[in-house]
C-alpha cells in the first residue's frame, strides 16, 4: 500500500489535528479562567460543582456519541455549539448571573463536547491515504491534546490577570471558532456505529464486573484506577484553592499550575515508551502511584510557588506513568473476552470519579482544612499499592510472557506510534498460529480476516500461481484487504513451518484506526512524482534508483472511465498499470479475483514473463494509470540494487 506521503502533506488530516489542538486550548483556557470565576462567586464549593462536567461528559460520551457521532459536518456543528455555548457562559459572567446558571452552560458544553473525540476518531480513515499516515495521525492527536491543554491552561491564567475572568473566557470562546474554521470543508463522513451494539457492548461491560472485580489478579488494579481517576478530579478542584488560597499568588497561578501538570504529562511520554515490552511492570506501576500520592501530600507542606509547580509537574507525570502501567497490567491479566467490554466501560467510570472527586473536595476541605484534605486526597494511591503490593508483584510474575508480545507488535511499522496501552490491549487479542509447510493463511481471492506477525519460519507470496517474493520473521502480512474492505491480492504460502501472532479483522482495524468496522479511504496519487510511486511499489525494491528515473521518464498517463476493459484474457502481455486514481477489478474464470485502488500494479507478471493476460481487468470507476511498456519494464528489473540495499 502506498505509503510515501507524510501526514504533513495531508491537509485535512492537518487542519483536523489543529482543529483538536485549538479546541483543548480554548477548553482548558475558559476552564482556567472560569475556576477562578468560580472560586470568587462561591469559594471551594463553587470549583467542586465544575466537575459536574465529567459526570456528564461520561454518560454521553456513553450514550449520545454512538447515535450522533455518524453525522457529516458533525465536527464543525459541535465546534459551533460549543462555541455559543461558552459564549452564553461567558457572557453570564459578565452580566453577573447567578453562578448556577453559568455552570448549566458548561454541562451541557460537556454533554456536546463528549461527541467529539468519537466522531473524529471515526472520520480520521475517511481521510488518511496510507496506514502509515492514519497511525501517525492518531498518534499525534494525543500530543495535540497534551499541548493543548497546557498551552490552554497558560493562556487562560494569563489574561485573568490581565482582564476579568469573564473577559478571559469570552475570548477563549471566540478561540474556539478558530477550530471551527480549521473543520469546515474537510471531506469525509464518519463510519457509522451501530448504537444497539454500543449498547449490548455496555451492557456486557457492565455484568462482566462481578467476575473481573473477584479476579484475585485483577481487582487491585481495577480499585487503583478508579482511586486513580478520583484523586485526580480531587486535586483539580483543590489546585484552584492551593493557589488562590494557600499561596494568594494570583489568578495567573492557576493556569500556571494546570499547565505544569499537563508539561508533567508530556514529560511522561519517554518514561512510559520506555516501558513497552518490559516483562515487570509492577515495580514502575508502585513506583507511579506513591510519587503522585507523595507530590499531591507536600504541596500542604509549602507555599513556594516554583516548588508547588515543580511538586505538579512531577504529580502529572506520575500520574501518566501510573495510568499507562496499571492499565497495561490490567490488559495482561483480564480474559481476552472480557477485557475490552470492562475496559470500554472503564473508561466512562474514569470520568464519573473524576467528577465525583471534584464534588468530593469541598467536603474535606470544610471538614479538614486545606493542608489536611491535601494529605488526605494523596493517601490512597501510595496506601492501596502497598497494600496489594504483594498480590499486585504475583500477577505481574503470572502475566510475565505477554511482555515478549508487546515488544513484536511494537517493531511492526503500523503500530510504532500506538501508546503502551493501546499495544498491551492488541497483544491481548493477539492469537499464537502455527502454519504447516504448504499451509497458506491467506488466499488471494478471498475476503480479509486477519492481520499476521511472522515470529518464525518462511512464506512465499504467490500472486496469480508465481511466487514473487519471500516473508521472514521480521514480516508482517495481511492489512491491506483489511483496511480496505477488498479481496486479498496475493496468497502467502508457507515454505516452512511458521509460528504467526493472528489479529482478528476489528481488533486490528480498532488498533489502527480507532473504530471496528471502517475502511482506510483510497489515496489520490495522481499529483505524487512518477518515480516516488513507483519506488513505493514492492516490484521495484531491489531495483538501482537510476533504473527507475529512467522508466518513469517512459511511462504513459491514461485516462479510463468506468466500464473500460484494460484488458481481457488471452490477450498479449504488452505492458503493466499502476493506479494513480480509480478501481480496477480483476476477474478469472468469470468470477472477481482480486480489487485494486491507487498505489497498486496489475498485468506485471504475463508482461515480465512474455506470456499471455491470464485474466480480464475493468476499470469500475472512472481511472489514472500509469502504462509502462513491457520491454520498459523487464529492462528495469534487469538493473538490480546490490543485495547490501535490498529490502527482502
Amino acid at each position: 500500500m502506498f505509503s510515501g506521503r507524510p501526514m504533513l502533506r495531508n491537509v485535512s488530516l492537518v487542519r483536523l489535528l489543529g482543529a483538536f489542538g485549538l479546541l483543548n486550548l480554548s477548553e482548558w483556557g475558559f476552564i482556567a479562567a472560569l475556576s477562578v470565576h468560580a472560586f470568587r462567586v462561591g469559594g471551594t464549593v463553587a470549583v467542586g460543582l465544575l466537575g459536574v462536567r465529567f459526570v456528564v461528559g461520561a454518560l454521553s460520551s456513553a450514550v449520545l456519541a454512538p447515535l450522533l457521532s455518524a453525522r457529516r459536518g458533525v465536527l464543525s456543528l459541535i465546534t459551533l455549539l460549543r462555541a455559543a455555548l461558552l459564549g452564553g457562559a461567558a457572557t453570564g459572567t459578565i452580566i453577573g448571573v447567578p453562578f448556577l446558571l453559568v455552570l448549566l452552560f458548561v454541562v451541557l458544553d460537556a454533554m456536546v463536547g463528549a461527541v467529539y473525540r468519537p466522531a473524529q476518531s471515526r472520520l480520521m480513515p475517511t481521510l488518511a491515504h496510507s496506514p502509515e499516515e492514519l497511525t501517525g495521525a492518531v498518534a499525534a492527536t494525543s500530543m495535540a491534546k497534551t499541548l493543548g491543554q497546557a498551552a490552554g491552561a497558560l493562556v487562560g491564567g494569563a489574561a485573568v490577570s490581565i482582564v476579568s475572568p469573564g473577559a478571559a473566557m469570552a475570548g477563549e470562546a471566540g478561540l474556539m471558532l478558530l477550530a471551527l474554521v480549521c473543520t469546515l470543508g474537510v471531506g469525509g463522513r464518519p463510519a457509522a456505529v451501530d448504537a444497539q451494539s454500543v449498547l449490548r457492548q455496555l451492557r456486557g461491560g457492565l455484568s462482566s464486573f462481578p467476575s473481573v472485580l473477584g479476579d484475585v489478579h485483577a481487582w487491585p488494579l481495577v480499585l487503583a484506577s478508579v482511586l486513580r481517576t478520583l484523586v485526580r478530579g480531587l486535586w483539580g478542584a483543590l489546585l484552584v484553592v492551593v493557589a488562590l488560597r494557600l499561596l494568594h499568588a494570583g489568578n495567573s497561578s492557576v493556569g500556571l499550575l494546570q499547565a505544569a501538570s499537563g508539561l508533567g504529562v508530556l514529560l511522561a511520554v519517554p518514561v512510559t515508551v520506555a516501558q513497552i515490552g518490559r516483562a515487570r511492570l509492577a515495580l514502575p506501576c508502585l513506583t507511579s502511584f506513591i510519587a503522585a500520592g507523595i507530590a499531591v501530600g507536600l504541596v500542604s507542606t509549602t507555599t513556594v510557588l516554583p516548588l508547588i509547580a515543580a511538586l505538579v509537574l512531577v504529580w502529572g507525570g506520575a500520574m501518566a506513568v501510573a495510568d499507562a502501567t496499571s492499565l497495561s497490567l490490567l490488559h495482561r491479566l483480564l480474559p481476552i473476552d472480557a477485557f475490552a467490554r470492562t475496559v470500554t466501560v472503564m473508561e466512562s467510570l474514569k470520568l464519573l470519579t473524576e467528577g465525583a472527586g471534584a464534588l468530593l473536595a469541598p467536603a474535606l476541605v470544610t471538614l479538614l482544612g486545606l493542608r489536611t484534605a491535601l494529605l488526605v486526597g494523596g493517601l490512597p494511591l501510595p496506601l492501596v499499592m502497598v497494600v496489594t503490593w504483594g498480590r499486585v508483584r504475583g500477577s505481574d510474575e503470572y502475566a510475565a510472557g505477554r511482555g515478549t508480545v508487546v515488544a513484536r507488535l511494537h517493531r511492526v511499522p503500523l503500530f510504532h506510534g500506538m501508546d503502551m496501552a493501546s499495544l498491551e490491549q492488541l497483544a491481548a487479542l493477539a492469537r499464537p498460529l502455527v502454519v504447516a509447510p504448504g499451509g497458506e493463511p491467506i488466499r488471494q481471492g478471498e475476503p480479509g480476516d486477519r492481520f499476521y506477525v511472522i515470529q518464525a519460519g518462511v512464506a512465499e507470496v504467490v500472486i496469480d500461481g508465481v511466487g514473487v517474493r519471500q516473508l521472514g520473521p521480521q514480516d508482517e502480512f495481511g492489512d491491506r484487504a483489511l483496511l480496505r474492505d477488498t479481496p486479498r491480492t496475493a496468497t502467502v504460502r508457507a515454505r516452512t513451518e511458521m509460528r504467526v501472532l493472528g489479529i482478528d479483522r476489528d481488533a486490528f482495524l480498532r488498533a489502527v484506526t480507532g473504530e471496528a468496522g471502517v475502511r482506510l479511504a483510497p489515496p489520490d496519487l495522481v499529483g505524487v512524482p512518477v518515480p516516488h510511486v513507483l519506488r513505493e511499489l514492492p516490484l521495484f525494491a531491489r531495483v538501482e534508483e537510476s533504473a527507475v528515473r529512467a522508466l518513469s521518464q517512459r511511462v504513459t498517463r491514461r485516462q479510463l472511465p468506468a466500464g473500460t476493459v484494460v484488458f481481457d484474457a488471452t490477450e498479449p502481455s504488452d505492458g503493466a498499470y499502476v493506479i494513480l486514481r480509480g478501481r480496477i477489478e480483476l476477474e478469472r474464470d468469470g468470477a472477481v479475483s482480486a480489487v485494486l485502488l491507487p498505489g497498486e500494479i496489475f498485468g506485471e507478471l504475463s508482461s515480465i514473463r512474455g506470456m499471455p493476460r491470464v485474466g480480464r481487468a475493468v476499470a469500475t470507476e472512472a481511472s489514472v494509470v500509469l502504462w509502462m511498456a513491457a520491454d520498459d519494464l523487464r529492462e528495469a528489473l534487469g538493473r538490480p540494487r546490490a543485495l547490501t540495499e535490498s529490502t527482502a
